[in-house]
């Protein structure tokens, strides 16, 4: 299953955000360009250093907020088919994760980074790996190496394990960015400061935040999603909170009428009958149960309640997909 396009975020998000991280108390598990290792100190503490420049967009989710709501049975469902790890690796996603932050690179296709943080059982995750157990993908995880270290790869989305606390994962060019910036001991920040600021907002369970000024691939997705046309930046802040999961946030246009346009554009979602056919097709709730949208100046503001069976119901529906033969090609 290859993505593609705007829907690349959201479900690289939920599908790739379930993995594990493993390493030494003291050292990373990762060789530095010198031979020499990093502190875990040093890489456990600022995860959003690790994500390499240039960003798209950021994400981040406090896993362990999700798996405890009303879409935590779902997600941690979502959890299990992603988590490409047999059942002797001692892993338990709804035990063992704790937060995710992921980087975007692009919108064509997928071309991401993330960090995962959580405590997990290293010994046991690098057992499991190097029997070449069976996973629930139906198919032993592929090692490959790069820079002296192991990547674990299934399906194109992988990971390397870096402290007893942290986890690189996301498609083999994400991973081997980071791993680049561990190799040459450039651990800070490079993501854009007001990206960074939304992200450690207090209080949000789900953060997001785009720059696509110069993503001119969404120029083609605006024939199926109007108010993408002419979108400069957005920002999203969310939680698990009845009726499932609540969004707030804002999309920048160029000017005034640009988006008024895109207000009117976002209003009609809820009410699109090719998205609401297209789930029942497939048995699931349209998951927007209310959506509140507004005009300010070059922003469109908006909050959206989301159902939680309907999200469930797009949760297992990858899942599913996931599963399903060929999907990992």
């Amino acid at each position: 299953m290859r993505l593609r396009g705007p829907f690349a975020i959201l479900i690289l998000a939920f599908a790739s955000m379930m993995v594990f991280a493993c390493g030494h108390a003291k050292d990373s598990l990762v060789l530095a360009g010198d031979g020499t290792r990093l502190s875990a100190e040093q890489i456990d503490k600022d995860p959003l250093a690790l994500l390499p420049g240039g960003a798209v967009g950021v994400a981040y989710i406090d896993l362990q907020a999700a798996f405890a709501s009303q879409v935590g049975p779902a997600a941690l469902g979502l959890a299990a088919s992603a988590v490409p790890l047999g059942a002797d690796s001692n892993f338990d996603p709804r035990r063992d994760l704790s937060k995710a932050y992921v980087g975007f690179y692009s919108l064509q296709g997928v071309d991401a980074a993330a960090v995962f943080v959580g405590t997990f059982d290293p010994d046991a995750i690098r057992a499991s790996v190097d029997r070449r157990a069976p996973t629930i993908l139906g198919a032993p995880l592929t090692k490959l190496s790069y820079a002296g270290n192991d990547l674990y790869i299934a399906g194109g989305v992988g990971f390397v394990v870096v402290t007893k606390h942290t986890l690189i994962a996301g498609n083999e060019t994400g991973i081997r960015r980071c791993l680049d910036r561990i190799r040459d001991k450039n651990i800070r920040r490079d993501i854009a400061e007001w990206m960074v600021q939304l992200v450690e907002s207090p209080k949000a369970s789900i953060v997001a935040a785009a720059d696509l000024t110069s993503q001119a691939q969404i120029a083609g997705a605006a024939q199926q999603l109007p108010f993408v046309n002419g979108l400069k930046l957005a920002r999203v802040l969310g939680n698990f909170e009845p009726p499932g999961i609540n969004f707030a946030g804002a999309l920048t246009y160029p000017d005034p009428s640009s988006a008024q346009q895109a207000g009117q554009s976002v209003q009609r979602i809820a009410q699109w009958t090719a998205y609401t056919s297209l789930l029942a097709l497939i048995g699931i709730r349209p998951p927007i149960q209310d959506m509140q949208v507004r005009t300010e100046q070059n922003d469109v503001q908006f909050i959206i309640k989301v159902d939680a069976q309907g999200a469930s119901g797009v949760f297992e529906a990858l899942s599913k997909s996931m599963r399903s033969p060929g999907a990992a090609r």
